[in-house]
């Protein structure tokens, strides 16, 4: 009996995270997980880097890393995954939108990583997964999803069998349980670690999917890398028990088994959400007025950009480019950290909420602005529109 097993390591910073805190979480976690797979040929991940962190690692002068990181993904020790581009909750905005983040993700990690970037999977920002985001993301060409273990709706866990979507799409499920406490640090060493893979007890191979942050190795457990993940590193190629591998190679290895439609959920969601019918509990929860009225404001700045952005064609070259400032301002407005920070459960910080806040209202100013003057009538309906948004804003704002 072989269990082998896959690391999904996210990584991810908000588009209006500060400079110093990149620079702080390249030191402590990105630099350290690279160079330990450097020094260790035979191990490898599953690697979810969003456009956003790429483009960030690039501008704050971060090649060399992402220099190590192509090295390393040349070697086969690296697998990319796909996304969303700025991390927004899919399962929360249109399909478009969906369609967009995919896009855009696909365009800057393609344009970085060149042809070493050709994801099989797709890594949903959260793990927030629904009927529509599973088939967009099969649409988009995408061979396997990855999600949390609580979506799973089969009797058994899946572990020697791959599930499958109706739409053909292959379902993976993160071991909720191992990531969790491998996160928490309650698993910090390689036997601990090993024995929990087996937890079976059984005479068939299977598999096991940890999917956690990136961030969690060094940065939020400063001795992860050097106390537990370097040593399994050094242990894994002399146990014939255990293989380490991407989820691709997984999906290879066992056969396809039962269809089955996830429900859906978040890597946050808990049973009793499950239970009160709240899936994406810290990001659009019904009882917590500001993700109401966020979810309102980004609803009405995407109502506006898609309406400038049909009126595009007719736009002079200075109103294309505020129309086009005003996009990029709102596909990086809707990134889902903003929510996450009002969840108060147990995270809060207003700051946060504000700086996400005003990028979307910055969005939604310059979308009406590009509108040409000989539309008046536009004009005055986007208005109206942004009178009901600044209602939603104002009750943001009195509430933090």
């Amino acid at each position: 009996m072989v269990v082998y097993f896959a690391f999904l390591f996210h990584i991810y910073q908000p588009p209006v995270q500060i400079p110093l805190v990149i620079k702080q979480i390249v030191n402590e976690s990105y630099k350290p997980i690279i160079e330990a797979l450097m020094d260790h040929p035979e191990a490898k991940i599953t690697l979810n880097i969003n456009g956003t962190l790429t483009e960030q690692l690039h501008d704050f002068g971060y090649d060399d890393l992402l220099g190590l990181i192509i090295t390393i993904a040349s070697r086969g020790q690296i697998e990319f995954t796909g996304s969303g581009k700025f991390h927004p909750l899919l399962p929360l905005i249109p399909e478009p939108e969906i369609k967009r983040q995919i896009n855009l993700n696909d365009e800057t990690n393609q344009h970085f990583f060149g042809k070493l970037y050709h994801p099989r999977g797709f890594f949903p920002p959260e793990m927030a997964i629904s009927e529509e985001v599973l088939k967009t993301v099969k649409k988009a060409g995408f061979e396997w999803i990855v999600m949390s273990g609580i979506a799973n709706t089969l009797p058994e866990f899946p572990t020697n069998h791959i599930s499958i979507h109706p739409s053909g799409l292959k379902l993976l499920f993160r071991d909720d349980y191992i990531s969790i406490d491998c996160a928490f640090d309650k698993i910090n060493n390689v036997e601990t670690f090993i024995n929990r893979l087996k937890y079976k007890n059984t005479s068939e191979d299977m598999y096991v999917i940890l999917a956690m942050d990136g961030e969690t190795f060094g940065h939020h457990v400063k001795h992860a890398i050097k106390n537990f993940l370097i040593p399994l590193f050094q242990a894994l190629p002399h146990r014939d028990d255990v293989k380490i591998c991407t989820i691709s190679e997984i999906i290879d290895r066992f056969p396809k088994g039962f269809t089955q439609i996830p429900r859906d959920s978040s890597w946050s969601t808990m049973p009793y959400d499950i239970a009160t019918d709240v899936p994406f509990p810290l990001w659009f929860d019904p009882n917590n007025q500001i993700h109401i009225e966020q979810h309102r404001f980004f609803m009405y700045a995407l109502t506006l950009i898609h309406l400038s952005a049909k009126y595009r064609e007719s736009m002079d070259e200075e109103r294309k480019q505020i129309f086009d400032n005003a996009r990029n301002l709102l596909d990086r407005g809707i990134h889902s950290c903003q929510q996450w920070w009002a969840s108060q459960r147990p995270w809060y910080n207003p700051d946060m909420i504000l700086r996400g806040l005003n990028e979307v209202l910055m969005a939604s100013v310059n979308a009406k602005r590009s509108i040409p003057d000989n539309i008046p009538d536009i004009k005055e309906a986007m208005e109206l529109i942004m009178k009901d948004m600044l209602k939603a804003q104002n009750k943001i704002i009195l509430s933090l």
